[in-house]
């Protein structure tokens, strides 16, 4: 067994100390006998400790060694010595690691504890008894330099331990202006396993449980404008919450990298669910290419793999801020790869496109291209995500399970590889075989799946119902999705749950409704459009026994529109609105109890982040519902049923516009068989449309030559100042919980305005 000899010296002895690991199972009496023999005294316990400063280990023995801070060192005695080098392999590095992080654990501990007593005298505190020397504790620059670095990752650890996602990530905004020395001086202080706690707890995952306040709600255009989200998304739609925390976590790892360290599997997992909750496909291929050049190369395995994949393909709803219509499937995108288009369909499907282009501002685009490019148009190729299906069945033969094969489902579903996902996944695992999705006949629209009796190689969970229908209904089939479903309820006794109900809901809405299934009309694959009642025969079924679920406001929000759309009786769409009323009226005393509660905090002088969290939750999410009851509202109006034989306008409008005034802004418009009815009622309110700027866009379009050229495309950026506005509160505000129940327009933070920007009313 291999021994390292070490002289001990201090004032007035001088101890030689044998240093010897024992085997374990070693009986207590062999080890006092050894420790007897090497103290040559025989009620000598444990040898004196010549002083309380950390150990500096060579830089042979640990690599890690250096990144310590150095202490000034009083004089008058000397740290404990090696008189021979050991070799590497005579310590674990697993032993190091822990012996410095209880050092200089220890060390911080006792620098707090007198900062807190600065009438006590730098000495430690310790017990004559145990043969401790007190010695007096080192104060220099450099000590006090690290202590203040390190002060926010202390502040960090303690809210990670008291479980305050909130309050850490507040700190990690103050870790991100400190300077490179003051980071690097940290990383040096703390012990590696803090930076693990670090991205463990900051998952991405866990950020969006705690403190994402926007929930699983979409943020389309109109709700980014008319409620000035401005300080919540980007100018690309993606939330700035997981902007900043990639921000914040790559400087981390530029630190630990620096530093000499080579981060785990788990911090890499960490970040790269980073990057996928930012949208960041490029952000996700250099973290993989990164962890490709580590000796971590080897350690990769399936979870690895899946986080990758979810990552680069963007298959959790999270990671495409629960936009359904940036996930969608078009025939433009299957063109050349699943079917041949005529260059007249081409050229109405590229014009449609680029008209919708000009309504969604900067939206779902590609952030690293100087042009107007689609940012799911980098996972349309079929060949990435085949790839790396092969690369782990074949190359690793990694352990197969539910949640990687519906992974890969999703990833090929986007780009529309519906046959591989039949013969590869579903018929293979799980003993579902289906005939060829794009059947060349029109004789063969209809098309059944074969549920096999056999049982599969996996039994199928809830996952599997959530990655079909995420599958098929991205890809306009909705049959399928729903034959799916069924037979995995039926066959292997899984209840559906409501949020399966909803996805269903969703996609049918927008597959049936313009401008999808204008896009697919012109294709010959027009007869995977759902009818115009398919929305209404979903509801009817989730909402009837056997399952006999609850419709939400998202439900109900989903189905009026669609009635809206289809033109149906006044009085069926006015039923249903008036049973979505009073879960907004719910939410408004929800919100209010949360502002109570957050100005008795406030005033008190603690906030706990679990307040903040409520009145934040609570306060988006009441907007966002009076953002979709006023579009009911505006929908209605524009087409409220007319007679060109009557002059005479609808009577249902005079008390509809009365009964939903509360959703209702300056000026209200709608139609008469004469013309069209303007209105101004001043106890309604009337929103300030202020111009911060413009949005500069090239969009590659085709001139009347057939020529591709480059148009530049200004579009005015707007905020619009109202009381249902999201903007910050001015500070002063908060304390009066009236203005923030009832704001006014200078309740807000104001804008930021260029000089000489105009100002539209």
């Amino acid at each position: 067994m291999l021994s390292i000899n070490s002289a001990i010296e201090s004032p007035g002895c001088r101890v030689r100390v044998l240093l010897q690991r024992a085997p374990r199972g070693t009986p207590s009496s062999t080890l006092t006998l050894r420790l007897r023999r090497c103290y040559h005294h025989p009620r000598l316990c444990r040898p004196p400790t010549a002083c309380s400063s950390p150990l500096h280990v060579p830089q042979s023995v640990c690599s890690s060694a250096s990144l310590y801070p150095s202490f000034n060192r009083p004089q008058g005695f000397r740290l404990a010595t090696t008189s021979v080098l050991p070799p590497l392999s005579s310590l674990s590095h697993e032993a190091v690691v822990h012996v410095q992080s209880l050092l200089v654990a220890r060390s911080n501990t006792n620098v707090l504890h007198n900062a807190d007593h600065p009438n006590r005298s730098n000495v430690f505190d310790v017990d004559a008894g145990d043969g401790q020397i007190p010695m007096p504790t080192p104060t220099s620059a450099p000590y006090e330099s690290s202590t203040q670095s390190a002060d926010p990752f202390r502040e960090v650890l303690i809210s990670i331990r008291e479980g305050d996602t909130r309050k850490a990530l507040s700190q990690l905004h103050v870790i991100e202006e400190m300077s490179r020395e003051e980071i690097r001086d940290a990383v040096a202080a703390l012990p590696r396993t803090t930076f693990t706690e670090f991205f463990m707890a900051l998952d991405p995952l866990r950020v969006a449980r705690d403190c994402d306040s926007l929930g699983n709600y979409h943020i389309s255009v109109g709700m980014y404008q008319l409620l000035n989200m401005t300080s919540i998304l980007d100018d690309y739609g993606v939330r700035k919450l997981y902007t900043n925390l990639l921000q914040r976590f790559l400087i981390l790892m530029s630190a630990l990298k620096a530093a000499g360290h080579t981060l785990h599997l788990k911090e890499y997992i960490a970040i790269i669910r980073c990057a996928g909750a930012a949208s960041d496909l490029s952000g996700a291929g250099h973290l993989w290419r990164d962890l490709s050049a580590t000796p971590l190369l080897k350690w990769r395995h399936s979870e690895l793999y899946n986080e990758f994949m979810k990552a680069r393909f963007l298959t959790k709803p999270l990671y495409t801020s629960y936009r359904k219509t940036m996930r969608m499937v078009t025939p433009r995108n299957l063109h050349r790869s699943r079917l041949l288009l005529s260059s007249r369909t081409i050229q109405y499907l590229d014009v449609l496109q680029n008209r919708l282009r000009m309504r969604r501002l900067r939206f779902d685009l590609d952030k690293d291209s100087d042009v107007v490019s689609e940012l799911m148009r980098k996972i349309r190729l079929p060949g990435p995500a085949t790839r790396l299906f092969w690369t782990i069945i074949g190359y690793h033969s990694f352990r197969i399970d539910e949640s990687l094969l519906c992974t890969i489902m999703i990833a090929l579903g986007r780009a529309g590889s519906l046959r591989q996902i039949g013969t590869l996944i579903l018929e293979t695992y799980f003993n579902i075989r289906n005939p060829h999705p794009f059947p060349a006949t029109h004789e063969s629209q209809i098309r059944n799946y074969y549920l096999s009796s056999d049982p599969p190689r996996i039994r199928p969970t809830v996952r599997l119902m959530r990655a079909v229908v995420e599958t098929y209904g991205s890809n306009c089939e909705i049959s399928v999705a729903i034959q799916l479903v069924e037979h995995l309820a039926n066959a292997y006794n899984i209840p559906i749950p409501h949020d399966v109900w909803h996805d269903l809901l969703e996609w049918t809405h927008i597959m049936s409704t313009p401008p999808a299934s204008t896009s697919w009309r012109m294709t010959p694959l027009r007869h995977k459009v759902p009818g115009p009642q398919a929305v209404e025969m979903i509801w009817n079924v989730m909402t009837s026994p056997p399952y006999n679920h609850a419709p939400t406001f998202a439900d109900y929000d989903i189905l009026i529109r669609s009635l809206i759309g289809r033109r149906v009786a006044l009085e069926l769409v006015l039923a249903h609105m008036r049973d979505a009323i009073p879960l907004y009226d719910e939410q408004c005393r929800e919100y209010e109890a949360a502002v109570l509660e957050h100005t008795l905090y406030l005033r008190i002088g603690t906030l706990p982040s679990t307040t903040i969290d409520r009145f934040e939750r609570a306060r988006y999410k009441k907007q966002m519902m009076w953002f979709k009851i006023s579009t009911w509202c505006r929908m209605l109006l524009k087409r409220l049923p007319t007679s060109s034989r009557s002059p005479i306008p609808n009577p249902l409008a005079p008390r509809f516009i009365e009964e939903f005034e509360h959703f209702l802004y300056n000026n209200i418009k709608y139609r008469t068989p004469t013309g069209h009815v303007t209105l101004f009622d001043p106890s309604l309110e009337t929103f300030r449309l202020i111009v911060t700027g413009q949005i500069k866009q090239t969009m590659p379009m085709k001139n009347r030559q057939g020529k591709w050229i480059r148009k530049k495309i200004l579009t005015d950026q707007l905020e619009i100042v109202s009381s249902h506005s999201l903007a910050n509160f001015e500070a002063p505000k908060l304390r009066n919980p009236l203005e923030v129940i009832a704001p006014h327009k200078s309740s807000f933070v104001p804008p930021i305005l260029p000089p000489d920007s105009p100002s539209l009313q």
